[in-house]
């Protein structure tokens, strides 16, 4: 007879032919149990039968009996001797207390001090600037010390972006009694800026599209267009069908010969050694032409030393041109100049035809501490609406206007 054990352990014979029944029917519960404590033991720091025992125990030096501060002030034995805030005080005399008698004590040596600074310099004699002495701060904190702290400015403050100056030194020949050199230049720089004027007029109206005159035969030609569509289909059509057939004959390929293809590689070697050719005879022209190459290169040198001393300068200009911090454009100031008749060797019949109040106006503009402004005239928002008086119409007049609001006001209603 079989005994059942026997039939428990009787092997099972299962597929195993895919991973599914491979998963199904294997036993790994004894890998996993190994795999969870290799696990463990890491986490833990590593199996413990192989450590040693200085890995395993240490020998413990803190103050277990020793409590803190801390622990005894929050003892409840101690909670009698701390202060009961539900007891009033006992108040005393009231007066200032000892710091404020400790910095009133500091300010009078502060005063002694500067009293004696002042006898000795009286003493010796030396000369010493009163408003000039000590820092500004200092001293109205001693005179005041209730006083808000003056407003630091920041380091932008108080600066300009250009390098103007605020009072421009005029030319010279614009003095009383100027050189004949000085004064020629003035006329030359007034000229120039009439000149300048004069090129951007004539480049304005030159450059303004002239009138399109359009004869009769382009107006009949223009107008007429479209009247006759069933030419320009017809037309259209025929040059249509063909570019169709074009388009056909291109699309058909015609397979070449060997002989056509030996000949086009044979004329492309040809074209290749043409190009090798030249370029060797290139590289030779060079090695001979080393003295033209230098004269080159000290032209361009040349070409590039005048170009950066125009960047400069234009930079240098850019630094004084006034910038733009609004829709006007600085237009500047024309310069003042005399004519030789009109220049006079005295002050006392000198004409000044400057303002220096606008002067001063056109100085802020140019150093961009005001925008350029429009002068604004004096107008109108709307315009006057003009409106005849009732009382000043007669009376057929009157008649016709009732008539016609009511006309309005029967179409709008009917609208």
């Amino acid at each position: 007879m079989v005994s059942t054990e026997q039939i428990l352990n009787k092997r099972k014979r299962v597929s195993k032919k895919n991973k599914k029944a491979w998963r199904k029917h294997t036993e790994i519960k004894d890998v996993e149990k190994f795999l969870e404590a290799k696990l463990r033991e890491e986490r833990t720091g590593g199996n413990p039968t192989d450590k040693t025992n200085k890995d395993l125990f240490y020998i413990d030096k803190s103050d277990i009996f020793q409590t803190p501060k801390s622990k005894l002030a929050s003892m409840k034995c101690h909670s009698d001797l701390q202060i009961d805030t539900r007891v009033a005080p006992v108040v005393g005399r009231v007066g200032p207390s000892k710091r404020k008698k400790k910095k009133k004590k500091k300010s009078q040596q502060d005063v002694a001090m500067t009293t004696e600074s002042m006898s000795t310099n009286r003493k010796t004699g030396s000369v010493y600037d009163i408003w000039g002495s000590g820092d500004q701060k200092k001293d109205q904190k001693e005179l005041d010390p209730c006083l808000p702290p003056p407003v630091q400015p920041p380091a932008i403050y108080k600066t300009s972006d250009t390098k103007l100056k605020a009072v421009e030194l005029p030319h010279p020949g614009t003095s009383y009694n100027p050189t004949f050199t000085d004064h020629q230049d003035l006329l030359q720089a007034a000229l120039d800026v009439e000149e300048k004027r004069e090129k951007d007029k004539a480049k304005a109206t030159r450059d303004a599209a002239p009138p399109i005159q359009i004869t009769e035969e382009e107006y009949i030609k223009e107008m007429s267009i479209g009247l006759n569509q069933a030419e320009s289909e017809s037309e259209g059509e025929s040059e249509n069908e063909a570019n169709e057939e074009e388009e056909c004959r291109k699309s058909v390929t015609v397979r070449k010969t060997r002989v056509q293809r030996n000949r086009e590689k044979a004329e492309k070697l040809k074209v290749e050694e043409a190009a090798a050719l030249r370029e060797s005879k290139q590289h030779l022209q060079q090695i001979n032409r080393i003295k033209a190459i230098k004269k080159e290169i000290r032209k361009e040198e040349k070409e590039m030393e005048i170009k950066t001393n125009a960047r400069q300068e234009k930079k240098a200009i850019n630094e004084t041109r006034p910038g733009k911090y609004g829709p006007g454009k600085f237009m500047g100031s024309e310069p003042d100049f005399l004519l030789p008749e009109e220049v006079s060797s005295s002050l006392r019949q000198l004409v000044t035809p400057a303002n220096n109040l606008q002067d001063r106006f056109t100085s802020l503009q140019k150093r961009n501490m005001l925008e350029v402004r429009k002068k604004v005239m004096p107008h109108r928002k709307y315009k006057l609406k003009h409106v005849e008086k009732w009382r000043k119409k007669l009376p057929e007049e009157i008649d016709e206007l009732v008539k016609m609001k009511r006309k309005k006001k029967k179409i709008k209603l009917s609208e």
